[in-house]
């Protein structure tokens, strides 16, 4: 799940230069595909997969299934590995399921990237959980450390672990002691403004086995509010050996770029704005001098807003698409309904579509909806409030 910060370091405050071509995410198309300083590219995940994408799809609570997944997929740069979360999966749940045939854990083929995120804090129903996820041969195996809801947190789950430093520990070293998989840590900066603490967190994650962590430098109580205090992820990244995942306020393709350039993080995690624009994997790349999507050749990554709301009636029916391949009929509308949810804030007039969708009674109604809504042109905006 993503999450919340700080308030004290707006984004102007970090004097962000435009992205320069020496950054870790400098990839040339007469260079190898690798992030040239990036720690994350020397991990060996599950399957022999080696990253050489800097875009890491992000584990969201009823939003990274796979039919959300596939239609990322189709907008990631030819013939890069990327890395792609699952959503968050129950620990309480995990061993008791048919894992890959349930709607959280099913999985396409050839999803040789993923990493499935774990909610939990029990050793033995971990433990039982990693022994079930092998069907889906996950890539590497995530714990998760930063969900800030209050119905997560009463089960000291989620970023609540961060509210005790030796619990938190021994979560990961139990964790480790059960996977050979690169395992990694997702995180806030806690449930109280402590950038030392923040560190001191990340160093005993490392030392307790942590291959790699994902940081949203958002404190509990704020969610999505205010902006994320990116300062945090340069000053986790000089603290540790492994590699660090910058995470938050993420919206456009450049910022993914903004975030590299100003804290030197190993990799950016995108959330809710890939419900919105799942084609900023393409756009980023494309900064970066990869090749477009297969199926996409000759072609250029959606810039302007026309552009970009012709692009989401396209991403919009593709998801629609994988709905119905993937799902039962009534597993269907209620994950469009959320989807739409997020991706709407940042379409003009995306309330009256997410409104019209809510009230409609099945797939095939709402796809109706949509076909009328496009009729005439929409546009994207670039930035949307999330609070």
């Amino acid at each position: 799940m993503t999450g919340e910060a700080q308030t004290q370091v707006r984004l102007s405050d970090l004097h962000f230069e435009p992205p320069v071509r020496t950054s870790n995410f400098d990839i040339r198309p007469s260079s190898p595909l690798h992030f040239r300083s990036s720690r994350l590219t020397k991990l060996t995940f599950g399957n022999g997969k080696r990253v050489d994408f800097p875009v890491v799809f992000a584990p969201m609570a009823g939003l990274s299934h796979v039919a959300f997944r596939q239609v990322v997929r189709s907008y990631l740069p030819a013939g890069v590995n990327a890395l792609l979360f699952t959503e968050m999966l129950s620990t309480r749940l995990l061993p008791g399921e048919d894992v890959g045939r349930t709607p959280q854990t099913q999985v396409a083929p050839g999803e040789e990237d993923l990493i499935p995120q774990l909610l939990g804090n029990d050793e033995r129903l971990i433990a039982q959980s990693l022994e079930k996820l092998k069907a889906i041969r996950p890539a590497g195996i995530d714990i998760n450390m930063g969900c800030p809801v209050s119905k997560v947190l009463k089960h000291n789950w989620g970023v609540a672990l961060m509210g005790d430093i030796g619990y938190a520990e021994k979560v990961v070293r139990e964790t480790r002691r059960s996977t050979d998989l690169p395992l990694s840590v997702k995180m806030r900066t806690g449930l109280t403004d402590d950038p030392e603490y923040l560190v001191d967190f990340a160093q005993m994650l490392q030392e307790a086995g942590a291959d790699w962590i994902t940081l949203h430098p958002r404190i509990q109580a704020h969610h999505r509010k205010g902006s994320a205090n990116w300062s945090y992820i340069a000053r986790v990244r000089e603290a540790v050996r492994i590699p660090v995942v910058g995470n938050g306020d993420i919206q456009e393709s450049d910022d993914i770029l903004r975030m590299q350039a100003a804290t030197g993080c190993d990799g950016v995690m995108v959330a809710r704005a890939s419900t919105a624009r799942p084609w900023i994997f393409w756009q980023v790349g494309e900064s970066l001098g990869l090749p477009p999507p297969p199926g996409r050749e000759g072609e250029r990554a959606p810039q302007t807003p026309a552009e970009e709301g012709h692009e989401y009636c396209r991403a919009l029916n593709q998801f629609c698409d994988e709905l119905e391949q993937r799902f039962l009929p009534e597993q269907q509308l209620p994950r469009l309904r959320l989807f739409l949810a997020w991706g709407h804030k940042w379409l003009f007039f995306g309330h009256y579509l997410s409104t019209r969708v809510n009230r409609c009674a099945d797939l095939s109604m709402a796809r109706k909806v949509i076909d009328t809504f496009f009729a005439e042109s929409k546009t994207l905006q670039p930035r949307t409030s999330l609070q």
